[in-house]
């Protein structure tokens, strides 16, 4: 029996394949993954590609071609705040 949820985690790992390395050497870009979109906090059951930057900004001031879109190939884009983690706060 197909697996809808597992069907659309391989589909949006196979997009995130595909834009992975360009969306990296974005300025500010933290991390890439796939994984539940959260709405107010909270996982939803929505499998998205969830890029984390250091500082979200507003739309107007992201040069041209670097904005995220919404969605590619069907898959969610969510785009979060965060910070680069740190081999200090993981030792000891």
């Amino acid at each position: 029996m197909p697996d809808p949820d597992r069907d659309q985690t391989v589909h949006a790992q196979a997009v995130l394949a595909d834009v992975i390395d360009e969306w990296m050497a974005r300025r500010g870009v933290v991390s890439i993954e796939v994984a539940r979109r959260r709405r107010d906090g909270v996982p939803t059951n929505e499998v998205a590609i969830r890029v984390t930057v250091e500082r979200k900004l507003p739309v107007a001031d992201i040069p041209d071609g670097e904005l995220f879109p919404r969605s590619i190939e069907d898959v969610p884009v969510q785009v979060v705040e965060g910070c680069r983690p740190s081999l200090e706060g993981s030792m000891g």
